[in-house]
C-alpha cells in the first residue's frame, strides 16, 4: 500500500504523546512493506505562508508546508483553509496513495475530508476534542471542563483564547448559511453547535473514524458527533522492555537511593489541566509532604492561554516546600527508562477529558504503580491492579483520598513491591506493534471496499447501449 499520513506536527522538537505515536506507526508500517508518506506543517514558516520542501527519513518521505493561520477573518477559516485542501490533493495524485489517514485536521482544516474522500479512502483519527472545540481540550481559560450544554461558556473561551478570533463573531454568517432550516426567523445556532455540525458534515465522507478509547468516543458524541466511531488503542511504542522495572541495577542509578518517603512523579507539559498545580496543593491540604515528594518532568510554559497565575503558582510551591516539590524541566522520551528508575509511583491527576493516557499506561508498562484521575481514558485502567483512581470532578477530595490510600490503601504495600523489583503488570495494554496491525487491517479492508464501489460505479447498465 501507499499510505499518506497527514499531521501537523513532525521531527524531534515535538515530543508529544500524539507525535511520538504518529511517528511510531508510520516507521512500523514502512517495516511492514508498505509506501509511507506523511504530510506536515511548519507553523513557524511565516514569512512564506503555503511554500512546500520535502525530505527523506529512512524509507519515509515528508513532506511540510508552511502555514500559521494568519490569513484567518473568522473562527469558520479554521475549519476549512482551501489552499490546504489542493496541496493535500496535489500531494495524493503525485504520490498515487491509495489511502490517507488524518491524524490531526489542525491547520489542514475539517473540510479536508470532503475534499480529499473525492480521490482516495480517507480515515480520521481523533487524538483529540478539535471536531468540538478549536481549544481541543474542552478545558476552559478558568481552568474548567466544557460540558455538552456549555455553550456561552465554549464561545467565551474560543473567541479569548487567541487572538486571531477576536474579531470572528462575524463567523455566525458562515454557520448560518449551513443551518439545515431555511425560516429566516430561526434565531443564529450557537457557536458551539455549529462548529459541531459542520464538523459532522464533513466528517461523513470519512471512509472511518477512530479514537483510542471507548470514553473518547463517548465524550464526542455526548457533544454532538453522530458519526460511528471506532475504539483502535494507540498501543504503547517503549523505548524500555515491558516490566523494566525487574531488571533494575543498582549500581547503574544515576539518582540519589530511596528514602523513607514515596516518590512521585508527574510528567508532561506543566499546565492547569494536567493537574499538576492541583495535585501538589492538595498534598499540602492533607499534610503529606512527610510521606510524599513529588517530581514534576516536563517544561513549564510561561502562560497558560495568556494567565501566568497558575504557572507561578507551581513555582511558588517548589520554592516554599522544596522537600515536596522538585522541578525538573523538560525529558526526551529516551529519558523515561531513567525517570522511571528513580520514582515508585507515577502520577497523572488530569481535570481534563484524557483522550488516551501515554505516560500513565508507559508508566505501568515499565512496572510501576500509578495515581491517575477517572478523566476521559484514563477510566479505562481504573480497577487494575497497581492503579489509584482520583475524581477528576472533585478534586477538593484528594487530599483525603491521598491520605486513606497511605494510611488504609496501597502506596505502602506498592512502594515495598516497587523498590523489591516486583512490577505490576500491564499485559492487558496493547503495543505499538498491536495497533499498527489494527490500523494495517482496516487500511487494506477500506481499500477493497473502495475498489468495489468503483467496479461497480463502471459496470453498463443492463440492457443500455454503449457510449459512441
Amino acid at each position: 500500500m501507499k499510505i499518506g499520513i497527514v499531521c501537523f506536527a513532525w521531527g524531534k522538537d515535538h515530543r508529544g504523546g500524539l507525535e511520538t505515536h504518529v511517528s511510531g506507526l508510520a516507521k512500523l508500517l514502512s517495516e511492514y512493506g508498505h509506501q509511507v508518506f506523511i504530510h506536515c506543517i511548519n507553523e513557524k514558516g511565516t514569512d512564506n505562508q503555503y511554500n512546500a520542501k520535502g525530505w527523506k527519513e529512512g524509507s519515509l518521505q515528508i513532506d511540510q508546508t508552511n502555514y500559521n493561520y494568519s490569513d484567518t477573518r473568522c473562527l469558520f477559516d479554521f475549519q476549512r483553509v482551501p489552499q490546504a485542501e489542493i496541496i493535500l490533493r496535489d500531494w495524493i495524485n503525485h504520490n498515487q496513495l491509495d489511502i490517507i489517514d488524518f491524524h490531526h485536521n489542525l491547520f489542514f482544516g475539517i473540510r479536508a475530508v470532503r475534499s480529499c474522500s473525492k480521490l482516495v479512502p480517507t480515515v480520521v483519527t481523533l487524538h483529540d476534542y478539535w471536531c468540538i472545540d478549536p481549544q481541543c481540550s474542552l478545558f476552559d481559560s478558568e481552568h474548567s471542563i466544557i460540558g455538552p450544554d456549555d455553550h456561552d461558556k465554549w464561545e467565551q473561551n474560543s473567541l479569548k483564547s487567541s487572538d486571531q478570533t477576536l474579531k470572528s463573531l462575524e463567523s455566525a454568517d458562515y454557520y448560518t448559511q449551513i443551518a439545515t432550516i431555511k425560516d429566516k426567523n430561526t434565531p443564529r445556532i450557537s457557536l458551539k453547535s455549529a462548529w459541531a455540525r459542520y464538523s459532522n458534515q464533513m466528517l461523513q465522507y470519512a471512509s472511518a473514524i477512530i479514537t483510542p478509547s471507548k470514553e473518547t468516543a463517548s465524550i464526542l458524541h455526548q457533544h454532538g458527533m453522530n458519526q460511528k466511531i471506532s475504539v483502535v488503542e494507540n498501543g504503547l511504542n517503549l523505548s524500555f522492555p515491558r516490566g523494566q522495572l525487574a531488571n533494575e541495577i543498582s549500581d547503574t542509578s544515576t539518582g540519589e537511593p530511596p528514602g523513607e518517603r514515596i516518590r512521585i512523579g508527574i510528567l508532561g507539559n506543566v499546565a492547569p489541566h494536567k493537574g499538576q498545580l492541583r495535585f501538589c496543593e492538595a498534598l499540602l491540604e492533607g499534610k503529606l509532604q512527610k510521606w510524599l515528594k513529588v517530581e514534576l518532568h516536563g517544561p513549564i510554559p510561561d502562560t497558560y492561554q495568556g494567565d501566568q497565575s497558575s504557572q507561578k503558582r507551581i513555582i511558588e510551591i517548589a520554592n516554599n516546600y522544596p522537600n515536596l516539590l522538585k522541578l525538573n524541566g523538560p525529558y526526551d522520551k529516551e529519558d523515561l527508562s531513567s525517570i522511571f528508575s528513580q520514582l515508585d509511583v507515577v502520577a497523572m491527576p488530569s481535570l481534563w477529558q484524557e483522550v488516551y493516557g501515554f505516560v500513565a499506561r508507559e508508566a505501568l508498562a515499565y512496572g510501576l504503580p500509578i495515581i491517575i484521575t477517572d478523566a476521559g481514558g484514563l477510566a479505562g485502567l481504573s480497577g487494575h491492579e497497581g492503579v489509584f483512581t482520583l475524581p477528576m470532578a472533585h478534586p477538593e477530595h484528594w487530599g483525603k483520598s491521598l491520605r486513606e490510600g497511605l494510611e488504609e490503601g496501597p502506596f505502602f504495600r506498592w512502594t515495598y513491591q516497587r523498590r523489591k523489583g516486583i512490577p505490576m503488570p500491564s499485559d492487558f495494554i496493547p503495543s505499538n506493534q498491536d495497533c499498527a496491525r489494527k490500523i494495517e487491517n482496516l487500511y487494506q479492508r477500506l481499500i477493497a471496499d473502495h475498489s468495489k464501489q468503483f467496479d461497480n460505479s463502471t459496470k453498463p447498465i443492463p440492457g443500455s447501449r454503449p457510449s459512441t
